[in-house]
């Protein structure tokens, strides 16, 4: 069974927990750490079933794992620009913010939330150690910097973007991948904000009969 294959069979497994009252029982907690552990390895992810795992230990502190709690929180942090992070976040005990990995991610995860991209790109091999033990972890972070910057620029110079992105990507597939392109000038054309702005909206409002009925007796 390949690592795709032991994902979807161990979501299924879970999931059968999470719709019972096995949903925060410690004796599972084993279980719950390798399906942790599968989704760093096989770039899978499954935040409702990571959150039942903090609050287990929420609920159970003296369980609480520093390794499983980070994996947790840096799969969430993959997930940007989504709360998942911070919703992970929330429900650890503070006294564990001071746990340097702890500490390191929420930094990381601080520094892509203010937009400090380059600062980023920068230090990020400094916690190589860290984010390493998660499949697919910079190629989500590259994916999160181009939605922010599709909803920032409508053109944007190349030499600003290189500064966004990690020195060693391959611009011709975000190209490829966003729907940017490079423009005579040498910048890069993002979007035309003007356009999706002026564009306009059609709304269809569906009313049942239940509701339309009264208001035609009273109208008669």
């Amino acid at each position: 069974m390949n690592l795709s294959e032991q994902m979807e069979s161990t979501r299924k497994e879970i999931g059968r927990l999470l719709q019972g009252i096995d949903r925060y029982n410690p004796t599972h907690i084993t279980k719950w750490e390798k399906y942790v552990e599968l989704q760093a390895e096989s770039g899978g992810y499954d935040f409702d079933a990571n959150l039942a795992v903090l609050k287990l230990y929420q609920f159970n502190q003296s369980l609480f794992q520093v390794p499983i709690a980070t994996t947790i929180l840096l799969k969430a942090m993959m997930s940007l620009p989504s709360m998942d992070f911070h919703m992970c976040k929330s429900v650890i005990p503070e006294h564990w913010y001071k746990d340097e990995n702890i500490s390191n991610v929420m930094y990381l995860a601080d520094l892509l939330e203010t937009c400090y991209f380059k600062r980023f790109w920068d230090e990020l091999p400094t916690f190589r150690e860290l984010v390493g033990t998660v499949s697919g972890f910079e190629k989500a972070i590259i994916k999160y910097v181009c939605q922010v910057v599709s909803i920032t620029f409508q053109t944007i110079d190349q030499a600003h973007l290189s500064e966004l992105l990690p020195n060693d990507v391959d611009f011709d597939k975000i190209f490829a991948a966003e729907g940017w392109r490079r423009l005579p000038d040498g910048n890069i054309f993002i979007s035309n904000k003007e356009e999706v702005l002026s564009k306009p909206k059609k709304v269809v409002e569906q009313l049942d009969m239940d509701t339309v009925l009264p208001i035609l007796c009273k109208s008669r």
